[in-house]
């Protein structure tokens, strides 16, 4: 594994979510269900796009521990950043909120299957 690399596309990822959910659920108040299936749509893309940064080196990782290592960057970036400044320093609420954990699920998966796509 190429462990800066996979930092910086972990950064990367963080960023484009960031600047998404900020658009779509702060800037256009879309909340509540549609906000969140919007996210999680939106969700696939942009993991895609992680992992294809990430591919285009050739490294041969696997697609899921990657995903679960970018995963890990965004959770250090959230704790730095996030809960401090956006979500007044609510740690709890912020990360028991299971849709939080839907969207982790979902950006693994998406980065997993698209390192066992690419290997066919």
């Amino acid at each position: 594994m190429r462990c800066l690399r996979a930092i910086c596309v972990g950064v990367l990822l963080w960023i484009l979510v960031f600047v998404e959910v900020s658009i779509f659920q702060i800037g256009l108040q879309l909340t509540g269900l549609f906000g969140k299936v919007l996210h999680y749509f939106l969700l696939i893309p942009i993991s895609v796009l992680g992992a294809w940064v990430y591919y285009k080196s050739g490294d041969e990782l696997n697609g899921f521990l990657l995903g679960f290592f970018m995963l890990l960057v965004g959770i250090v970036l959230d704790l730095l950043v996030t809960v401090p400044f956006f979500v007044n320093g609510d740690f709890k609420g912020y990360y028991y909120d299971p849709f939080l954990w839907t969207g982790f699920l979902v950006a693994v998966v998406v980065v997993g299957t698209y390192d066992l796509s690419k290997k066919k």
